[in-house]
């Protein structure tokens, strides 16, 4: 059975206290908590107080989701893991450099190889943003990646290319393929290539969701799938989302 969850970004005006509400309220069992407005870096009172929300509500702390750009300069690193122990996160999301260009590969090779040795000296998993603007930005580049780090850190999947009707989901399952060997947890939302941008999971009914979760279950990869933004970033809106997902995935 897939489990399900929520990104906390999702709702970034939210308190950490009416983001586990939500979760707690619509069965959504997993929270990635943000590292840019609820549970900042280094901040261990708040990482200590949103873990005890988190735990006291039944819910789990599936990740730290920092914007620690790997390669970079002037970041702490130590600080995100203080934070993430706290929190009680077995995973941090980091993200693969700040570009596409295969200059940066050295570099953000190394990087990911000594925080992801810090990581894993103090049990946590560090997992890469599967992003545009990084060097995740495409499928097999993103494998390269993987592969140079030999099983030292893991992958997030989110479909980066947006769909209209059915057009890009077969680019976005080649990309899912690649990474599955890999593969912790999904982001899923409802992007289109239109003026509104973020659209529904269940108004008009997915037709991209429901073949990316026939091929996590073809792979044998029931990984949590966490929702992450939803049509105006409207809190109300989650008891039809959460719905939808609970449908395709069987919860």
């Amino acid at each position: 059975m897939f489990t399900t969850g929520l990104v906390s970004v999702t709702f970034r005006a939210l308190t950490p206290h009416q983001v586990v509400d939500l979760c707690a309220s619509f069965k959504l069992m997993n929270i990635e908590w943000g590292g840019d407005i609820h549970v900042p870096p280094g901040d261990v009172a708040r990482a200590r107080e949103v873990a005890a929300l988190t735990r006291d509500a039944g819910l789990k702390t599936l990740c730290y989701g920092s914007y620690y750009r790997c390669g970079g300069e002037e970041q702490n690193f130590e600080a995100i893991l203080e934070s993430a122990i706290e929190l009680d996160a077995k995973s941090i999301r980091v993200w693969a450099g700040g570009g596409e260009s295969e200059e940066i590969f050295p570099r953000v090779s190394e990087d990911l190889e000594r925080i992801s040795s810090l990581a894993n000296a103090q049990s946590r998993e560090v997992v890469l943003e599967f992003h545009g603007g990084t060097l995740t930005h495409h499928g097999v580049d993103a494998r390269k990646l993987l592969d140079a780090g030999q099983g030292a850190f893991q992958s997030l999947w989110q479909p980066l290319r947006r769909t209209v009707g059915n057009e890009h989901i077969e680019e976005n399952l080649n990309e899912l393929r690649l990474v599955a060997p890999f593969l912790r947890h999904v982001h899923v939302y409802e992007w289109h290539e239109t003026p509104s941008g973020r659209e529904s999971l269940s108004l008009q009914g997915s037709k991209q969701w429901p073949r990316y979760i026939e091929e996590l279950r073809t792979l044998d990869l029931e990984v949590p799938l966490m929702l992450e933004f939803v049509p105006g970033d409207d809190p109300d809106v989650l008891t039809r989302e959460a719905a939808a997902l609970h449908e395709m995935c069987g919860v």
